[in-house]
C-alpha cells in the first residue's frame, strides 16, 4: 500500500510540475535556469534513476557515467529533463531489454542520452513528439498529459543546448547536449 502510494505522489508531482512549466512556457517568460557548476551532477542523476526504479521495478537500467568536466547547469532541471525521458523510455521501451543511459562532460559540452530497444517511433510521430499534449493514437491508453518531452525541450533551450531523437527498428536514442560554460 506504501508503495502505491508513493507511486501515486510521484506521478502527480510530475503533472502538476510539468503543468507549472507549461504555463510559464505560454506566459513567455520562458523556463528559468540558474547554472551552476559547484556540486557535482553525478548523485542528481542517480537519484533520478532511484526514482524511475521505484515506479518500474521490473525493469533494467545501465548506466555510463564519464563526468570528467563539472557540469555547469541547473542540477534540478536537468534531473526533470531526466526523468521526463527516463521515465518515457522505461515505459515505453522493451520490457526485457535495459534502458541504457550515458553521461558524458568534456571539451567544454555535456551529453545525456538515453536509449532503449522497442517499437521504432514513425518519422511522422517524430516531428511532433516535441509538441505540447501531443500523444500518438498508439500511446493514447498511457498515463501522463503529453507534456514530458515538450517539457524536456524547453529546459535543454535554456542551457543554450538541444534534445533530439533518433528511432530504428534497434533503438530509439533521445540525445540532450549543451555546452558546458
Amino acid at each position: 500500500m506504501a508503495r502505491l502510494m508513493r507511486d501515486s505522489a510521484f506521478r502527480m508531482r510530475e503533472l502538476t510540475d510539468n503543468l507549472l512549466d507549461l504555463a510559464r512556457g505560454r506566459r513567455g517568460t520562458g523556463l528559468v535556469v540558474e547554472r551552476d557548476a559547484s556540486q557535482p551532477l553525478e548523485p542528481v542523476l542517480r537519484q533520478v534513476i532511484d526514482e524511475q526504479t521505484a515506479v518500474y521495478p521490473d525493469r533494467s537500467i545501465d548506466t555510463h557515467f564519464d563526468l570528467a568536466e563539472p557540469v555547469s547547469c541547473d542540477r534540478a532541471r536537468v534531473a526533470q529533463l531526466f526523468s521526463n525521458v527516463l521515465g518515457n523510455a522505461l515505459s515505453y521501451g522493451a520490457a526485457n531489454e535495459p534502458v541504457r543511459v550515458r553521461a558524458v562532460s568534456g571539451s567544454g559540452q555535456f551529453e545525456l542520452s538515453i536509449a532503449n530497444a522497442g517499437e521504432q517511433i514513425a518519422p511522422t510521430v517524430v516531428e511532433r513528439l516535441f509538441q505540447p499534449f501531443y500523444r500518438s493514437s498508439a500511446r493514447q491508453n498511457r498515463e501522463g498529459l503529453g507534456l514530458g518531452l515538450y517539457i524536456a525541450q524547453e529546459i535543454a533551450t535554456a542551457h543554450g543546448g538541444a534534445i533530439t531523437v533518433t528511432s530504428t527498428a534497434a533503438e530509439t536514442c533521445f540525445t540532450f547536449r549543451m555546452p558546458n560554460a
